[in-house]
């Protein structure tokens, strides 16, 4: 027999989804935004490898966000949340393995030969795997908004940040750093409101939860 989800449930994906998302943005070289050896420093550091899956775990663990709140309130826009941010999730992880691991690996090799650096747009840019990317982050943008509107005020600045992922991609380097220290300082402010009303439940099971729940 499972568990009920309660709102102690939701405070773990949301430190991940902050800390993670800081710690893929902070940690990640962005030589590839030059050209040349920069480029291939970049791909072939160990830092590539491990921020970018930091990254994937954080768009992982806000839909994992995304399932919770819908097994906490069964309102509709929480239901519309559970299946784009799970559906967003499984869209966009392909590519961060490509650009993962494939680039990591182009990178590795351009150290030694500069002319394998011709296979990164042909890695970033092929077409199916643009397509399931960018629609992943659209659904996860929509996941990310339902979860604001069933959670309330204090979910609303972590909502706007993973609203906001795909633009982010756009910034420049100095700008990306800031998006995850603010998606980090977003999730603190959840998990501090959460934390309250984890408590609350605990004085009273019978008391409603403070979520201002979507009906």
């Amino acid at each position: 027999m499972s568990t009920p989800t309660t709102t102690r449930h939701l405070i773990a994906p949301t430190i991940a989804t902050g800390v993670l998302m800081a710690g893929y943005l902070l940690l990640r070289p962005y030589g590839d935004v030059e050209q040349g050896a920069a480029m291939a420093e970049a791909f072939a550091s160990p830092a590539w490898v491990a921020a970018h899956i930091l990254g994937a775990l954080a768009l992982a663990s806000f839909a994992r966000l995304a399932l919770r709140v819908a097994d906490l309130g069964d309102s509709t826009t929480a239901r519309i949340g559970r299946f784009t941010g799970l559906a967003g999730a499984v869209l966009v992880l392909p590519y961060y393995g490509a650009e993962t691991f494939g680039l990591h690996a182009v990178g590795s090799r351009a150290l030694a030969d500069p002319g394998t650096l011709e296979l990164v747009a042909p890695i970033r840019n092929q077409p199916a795997a643009l397509t399931m990317f960018g629609l992943g982050l659209v659904l996860l943008a929509v996941a990310a908004v339902c979860v604001g509107r069933v959670l309330g005020r204090p979910a609303w600045p972590l909502a706007a940040t993973m609203a906001l992922v795909l633009p982010q991609y756009f910034l420049p380097p100095f700008a990306r750093m800031a998006f995850g220290v603010a998606t980090l300082i977003a999730a603190v402010i959840l998990v501090q409101h959460l934390w309250t009303a984890a408590d609350s439940e605990r004085v009273d099971s019978t008391a409603p939860v403070d979520l201002e729940p979507v009906r």
